[in-house]
């Protein structure tokens, strides 16, 4: 029998098992076949599962650590950060001036965008708790040029101040943020002593929490040394990697996600994404959401291939951004299709409502009250595809560029050809 007919009846049979059982009968399978995410099938490749490092910390460390990630539990992921060299290249600031990041030491750098409505806010309060301590304090605008940065200050009457380091956007620091040390969300404060990350928080800072990240980063810091499992392996090494399942796909299945990075995020989102159980059993219809095109029932899509296309609308004038996504949007390839807006400065789903345009698929605005796991894994360009096969996350498109690749993009990651398959690498 041919191959892809073969997968295809794997992942009806599976499909149809799952849909026999209720809510609460989840089949028993071995207990190291579950992830954070959920339950995966043998078939796809493993995904990245951390082991959650904060919730084995002492108490009275969890409550600082809290209080200085401004009272949200903190991320592995912040965790694998801690203790990185310092980006080692140079940069001119707004005034420009050369800042060697090296030579700075230990000093404080916030990571914030023009496009952003929680770094606005907090625009003035960072400013003035950056003003009273003596180490240098440096913001970065991962989105923003020189105008754009001086118009953002001039909006919310805040003057800048010469004991601020202000940076634009730079493509090297961008991809060291990104991708050494795992930038996903605005504001980020990172922290560094002697040249090395010692901590980040993420979300709008206040006094209490800067006060709290002052001491626990610059007199009492937190020892990485000291997180080990019983074994004594260090806990921010015990989990499956995103390298772990790079080096799991064949050359040829890496070779195929290089051609669509053109954004440098493609690769990135796929890797977190890949082999992840995606879980609709949270998603409730109706239940104080802001559904634009009804979606009946959200359980359906365990049952189908899926894609969520993500994107972003500023304004009811961005008619040619809803009209290229509906050039995407085939309703004959088979697949289930999802628009989801991601709010803004500007309310997408307002955006939308006020617009002489519609989509061709069902559409549903982030207020909806889905699972925090369709956007935790740090969606930063859009429009953005993430496909789901039967239930699995399987891969993304990230800033999508044209229909011949979007279309590539389907075959690489559902169906019988998909490289999160474990047959075909």
């Amino acid at each position: 029998m041919n191959k892809k007919i073969c997968k295809k009846l794997t992942l009806l049979l599976a499909a149809l098992f799952l849909v026999g059982c209720t809510a609460n009968e989840v089949p028993a399978i071995p207990e190291e076949e579950e992830t954070e995410t959920g339950i995966v099938s043998d078939d796809f490749i493993d995904p990245v599962n951390d082991v959650f490092i904060f919730s084995k910390l002492d108490e009275d460390l969890q409550k600082q650590i809290k209080t200085a990630n401004c009272n949200a539990d903190y991320e592995n992921y912040q965790f694998k950060m801690l203790g990185k060299d310092v980006c080692e290249e140079k940069f001119t600031d707004l005034a420009g001036n050369m800042v060697d990041l090296r030579q700075l030491g230990t000093f404080y750098l916030e990571v914030v965008s023009v496009d952003c409505s929680h770094c606005r806010k907090q625009l003035n309060v960072i400013k003035d708790l950056a003003l009273t301590q003596d180490k240098p304090f440096l913001q970065y605008f991962n989105v923003g040029e020189k105008e754009e940065i001086l118009s953002f200050y001039e909006e919310q009457g805040v003057s800048m101040d010469p004991d601020i380091t202000v940076l634009s956007h730079d493509d090297v620091l961008e991809e060291y943020l990104r991708h050494e040390i795992g930038i996903k969300k605005y504001p980020t404060l990172l922290c560094f002593k002697e040249g090395k990350l010692c901590f980040s928080s993420v979300g709008e800072v206040g006094e209490e929490a800067f006060k709290t990240i002052e001491s626990l980063c610059f007199e009492q810091g937190i020892d990485i040394a000291s997180l080990k499992d019983e074994n004594g392996k260090l806990l921010t090494d015990a989990s499956r990697s995103a390298e772990d399942v790079w080096d799991d796909l064949s050359i040829e299945n890496q070779e195929k996600i290089g051609s669509l990075d053109n954004d440098g995020y493609t690769k990135d989102l796929t890797l977190k994404l890949i082999g992840r159980k995606a879980d609709f059993s949270r998603i409730v219809p109706g239940q104080g959401s802001m559904y634009y095109s009804q979606v009946d029932d959200f359980k359906h899509y365990e049952k189908e291939d899926l894609i969520l296309i993500y994107t972003y609308l500023r304004d009811n004038s961005e008619t040619d951004k809803v009209a290229f996504i509906n050039e995407l949007i085939d309703l004959n390839d088979g697949n289930r299709y999802i628009v989801i807006l991601v709010e803004g400065l500007e309310s997408s789903s307002v955006a939308l409502a006020n617009m002489d345009a519609v989509f061709h698929c069902p559409v549903v605005s982030v207020l909806g009250r889905m699972p925090e796991q369709f956007f935790d894994f740090g969606l930063v360009a859009y429009p953005t595809a993430v496909f789901i096969d039967h239930g699995v996350f399987t891969g993304a498109y990230s800033d999508i560029e044209d229909k011949e690749k979007f279309a590539l993009s389907k075959l690489m990651f559902l169906g019988g050809e998909s490289i999160a398959l474990k047959s075909n690498n």
